[in-house]
């Protein structure tokens, strides 16, 4: 029986990866896990404790040994028995072990007034050195019971060694000392998958960390039998009190009941033509940085092929799917918004953390996985072609407007980008139409009502289609902004928490925004001929952009090429050293399109400059007034944010709103123009 009612085809525009939604785990959740409850441990390690020793017989007296202690609080695993003393019934002490001088000194004023044992130490996992684990006990623990009641044992990597010493299989030739705790509390690393068995080398000076299944092999080979995990602990008790006491609440003790598969880890899979891709956690966990897929491949892009594919003759184009390989894919922004599992919040962490590296170092980055879709691309972009490129002009007269610089057509050589930078020069040449958001309430010169070319004028069909298409672009792009914006915010909160501040208004943004769309047709013209005054200088002239971030799509058109500068940190217009930022060929309904994203003024200013608001330009390109595929058309989504949003800028400690810097950075290229014509 067919039903589809839970499943659809896929997006045939972009790689669908996700989670199978009916994926089963033979992880039970009836056991000791469900008594899980942190008062100061890490993961749930407390409630599994105190419920591990409600159910084994009653002491009086009781002993826990703590190998790892911090300072006796921080993700303890035995606080809450040896200072808060969870029940009144049993009375227990400890020996605490701590490496770290400083935390040492919080540990024993902690634990030094009840009578605890203190020790700090280095614990080894050389079992011939005096700071082995059974060394340290027999010397600063002569007391302590051989079966005593716990053990916790968090070194970071010799974990497996150590708990090895202490039950006697890891002892100087000849000795018979070793401990039978009753409970084992021993840190592995999550990220190893519970079929592999590894065990690191046994030297304190690797820290690797050993697999869940080398634990258990361990525990076996000792007595003990694996009786429940957290995300990075697993717990081991006495095989005769698992059997007597446990069995009714564990009855399942196998690996896979215990553990959720690959809950930290890591897979790698293969693709036909040679890629590797990455799957679950796409993070280095206590690196803190992003694993990324580019930096562990083995064939360069340009060579990836299946080698057993039937030869078709078609050329493909390398360059195209490079760029879409080496674009940051915001799907878990984007498309996944409201995705709250932990693949996908590892997923956001590497996108956001990718990003801000981007635009950190260019000012510039191309994206993908927006959930624009390749249709709407298509019809904006024909759209716009229609309009600025194949229209008559008196279509595109029928919408000017007179703030022509907010809203409707602005013809050719009417605007002048280099004033934005204090500079003098010939304007742009490039015609454009800007269409925004309406408000009848605000007073801001951003919104206004939008002017539309008249059908009366163009045609109902043309005008309807022209209107409809960059309407629907135009709140797409913006919403895709946005969730850029939240990727931002987020990778600057995760590596710059002195900005966290100012760049809260960026994540407060509403329905009362200001972002602009303009549509740019740049076509064939006299900076094209060779021997013209102009010839091969630039279409529009090298400006930063004024607002918060832009987005840009552009078709392949031949005659303009968009450059950036190729030093990010240079503020010279008239450097030599500039960079093409190209995007792949549409149509966009067979390729997932690719945006360029910038920096803006505004932002730069907000992060105090380490985001870079970078210099770029546009250029003409040798092509033939007849070529049909000549003139090129873009669609620049430029943010900003709502009026009266209050900025907080880093360097000068200004308060403002969004309108009154807006407004002071517009005025300062006004000036320069106003100078330029006077002279």
């Amino acid at each position: 029986m067919k039903d589809s009612s839970v499943w659809s085809l896929p997006d045939p525009q972009s790689t669908t990866i996700r989670c199978r939604k009916d994926c089963r785990s033979l992880r039970r959740r009836d056991g000791l896990i469900k008594y899980a409850s942190n008062n100061t441990s890490q993961n749930g390690e407390d409630g599994v404790i105190k419920r591990l020793f409600e159910l084994l017989p009653l002491s009086k007296k009781r002993y826990c040994v703590d190998v790892g202690a911090w300072d006796g609080v921080h993700l303890s695993n035995t606080y809450s028995l040896l200072v808060e003393n969870q029940t009144q019934s049993e009375e227990w002490s400890g020996v605490l072990i701590e490496a770290d001088q400083q935390r040492f000194k919080e540990l024993k004023n902690l634990h030094d007034g009840l009578g605890n044992i203190s020790v700090c130490a280095e614990v080894s996992c050389d079992p011939c050195s005096p700071q082995s684990l059974l060394s340290i006990l027999k010397r600063d623990a002569p007391d302590l019971p051989h079966n005593f009641d716990l053990v916790s044992i968090d070194v970071d990597g010799m974990d497996y060694w150590i708990m090895a010493n202490i039950l006697g299989l890891s002892a100087p030739d000849g000795s018979t000392d070793s401990y039978q705790p009753k409970v084992i509390c021993v840190e592995f690393n999550p990220t190893m998958p519970t079929d592999l068995v590894y065990v690191q080398p046994r030297s304190d000076s690797i820290r690797h960390g050993s697999s869940l299944s080398a634990f258990v092999e361990l525990a076996t080979a000792s007595g003990y039998i694996l009786v429940e995990t957290t995300l990075f602990n697993a717990f081991f008790v006495q095989f005769e009190l698992y059997e007597q006491f446990l069995k009714d609440e564990v009855p399942d003790t196998s690996i896979e009941a215990l553990q959720s598969p690959l809950s930290m880890g890591t897979q790698l899979y293969q693709l036909y033509d040679g890629t590797l891709k990455l799957w679950g956690c796409k993070r280095m966990l206590w690196h803190r940085m992003p694993i990324e897929e580019k930096k562990i491949q083995m064939i360069p892009q340009n060579q990836r092929q299946f080698p057993f594919s039937p030869s078709n003759g078609e050329d493909k184009n390398e360059e195209a799917n490079t760029i879409r390989e080496d674009a940051i894919d915001m799907s878990p922004y984007c498309k996944n918004c409201s995705d709250d599992s932990e693949d996908n919040i590892n997923s956001k962490l590497h996108c956001a953390a990718e990003l801000n590296s981007m635009l950190e170092k260019d000012g510039f980055a191309l994206v993908r996985g927006t959930g624009i879709s390749g249709n709407l691309c298509d019809n904006a972009l024909r759209a716009t072609k229609t309009f600025l490129h194949e229209a008559d002009e008196s279509v595109r007269r029928s919408c000017l407007t007179k703030d022509r610089a907010r809203r409707g057509y602005s013809p050719m050589a009417t605007e002048n980008f280099a004033s934005l930078l204090g500079e003098e020069g010939p304007n742009d040449l490039v015609k454009k139409f800007r269409v925004g958001p309406e408000s009848e309430s605000s007073s801001s010169s951003l919104h206004q009502p939008n002017a539309w070319p008249s059908s009366e004028v163009w045609g109902d069909e043309e005008a309807a289609f022209f209107i409809s298409s960059i309407e629907e672009y135009f709140e797409q792009t913006r919403l895709a902004a946005d969730y850029i914006l939240t990727a931002i915010c987020d990778g600057i909160n995760a590596n710059n928490s002195d900005h966290a501040q100012s760049i809260n208004v960026l994540s407060n943004q509403s329905n009362n925004h200001t972002s602009i769309l303009t549509l740019l047709g740049y076509q064939y013209g006299s900076r094209h001929k060779k021997g013209s005054k102009g010839y091969m200088r630039p279409l529009v002239a090298a400006h930063t952009d004024v607002g918060v971030i832009t987005v840009l799509l552009y078709d392949s058109g031949k005659c303009a090429t968009l450059q950036r500068v190729a030093d990010a940190c240079t503020a010279d217009p008239t450097t030599e050293e500039w960079v093409n930022i190209n995007l792949p060929a549409g149509p966009y309904y067979i390729d997932e399109p690719v945006f360029v994203v910038n920096v803006g003024d505004c932002l730069s200013e907000l992060t105090g400059g380490s985001l870079r608001s970078t210099l770029h330009r546009v250029m003409p390109q040798p092509c033939k007034k007849d070529d049909n595929d000549a003139a090129r058309s873009c669609l620049a989504l430029f943010v900003g944010l709502e009026p009266s949003a209050s900025l907080t800028l880093p360097h000068s400690g200004e308060n403002m709103t969004y309108e009154e810097w807006r407004r002071g950075r517009i005025a300062r290229a006004t000036a320069v123009l106003r100078n330029s014509a006077s002279k």
